[in-house]
């Protein structure tokens, strides 16, 4: 890197439903901002084993079961190492986020990357299950002071990632996975050998349903076939994208609550409020 104060900044991410690509967005934004050369793509976009060429990296995962989302997690075991890199975790989740950003940020230094610190960014729930009491808060969240400390830190992050690269001090953050009660409760969901278990049986309504495909070109595992209607494998990783995305709401299961979340509807006053 030839000028010190201007990096070339990767954010990737996972998006369920566009609330860890909304959080990201604010990253891109705020890297922007300040002068920076950043590229923003999802973990399917990318290959794990080329991530060199960058000085700074975000990465952005929802939270699933107070962890990162499993499809991110086989990510990044399959990257290569990135020694001695600064980086940031950004996750987002309904507010229970258990170990997740320790989990993720112990993950990416075990690839040599130094992770500067983390956010999590408090979204609209978008678990199928609770959502019978949740969904009525879709229009407040995420709060405006929310999007605007996410920026500061993003600010701050920046700042201390020119330090590092420059081979200046900069402190950051030891993270250690505390074996708490959501702890084991992520390890026990994640035991589950079906999807049902968990969400109940998916059910697809033939008479709305237009084989349009959306649901099995989002699946984060490519558990979704369509034969003409869609078929669930078991490596499904109960993350309810197929649910909440489906156009025509055809796709239900026997935990569904029948609100179904289609992602942030303030975005654009969201970005202005924090200045963005």
């Amino acid at each position: 890197m030839a000028d010190r104060e201007s990096m070339a900044v990767l954010v990737i991410y996972y998006s369920g439903t566009g609330n860890t690509r909304f959080a990201c967005e604010v990253v891109r934004r705020v890297m922007e901002s300040a002068g920076n050369a950043v590229t923003m793509k999802t973990y399917a976009e990318t290959d794990p084993r080329d991530l060199h060429g960058y000085d700074f990296y975000c990465f952005g995962a929802p939270v699933y079961e107070w962890a990162p989302a499993r499809n991110v997690e086989r990510f990044i075991s399959r990257m290569q190492a990135l020694s001695g890199k600064p980086a940031i975790v950004v996750t987002t989740s309904a507010g229970m986020i258990g170990q997740a950003n320790n989990l993720l940020a112990r993950m990416l230094e075990d690839k040599g990357l130094r992770v500067l610190g983390d956010f999590n960014l408090v979204c609209p729930d978008s678990w199928g299950g609770t959502r019978r009491w949740s969904y009525r808060l879709d229009g407040r969240m995420p709060r405006a002071e929310n999007v605007k400390a996410l920026k500061e830190f993003t600010e701050r992050m920046a700042g201390t990632a020119v330090d590092c690269l420059a081979g200046r001090k900069c402190d950051t953050p030891e993270y250690r996975v505390r074996k708490s009660g959501l702890y084991w409760a992520s390890r026990a969901s994640r035991t589950a050998p079906r999807p049902w278990l968990k969400m109940g049986r998916k059910k697809v309504d033939r008479s709305s349903c237009t084989n349009c495909g959306q649901c099995a070109e989002g699946c984060p595992s490519e558990a979704i076939s369509l034969d003409p209607y869609p078929l669930f494998a078991d490596n499904c990783i109960s993350c309810w994208r197929c649910i909440n995305t489906c156009p025509t709401d055809s796709i239900t299961c026997t935990f569904d609550s029948g609100h179904h979340y289609k992602g942030i509807t303030r975005k654009d006053e969201r970005l202005r409020d924090a200045g963005l």
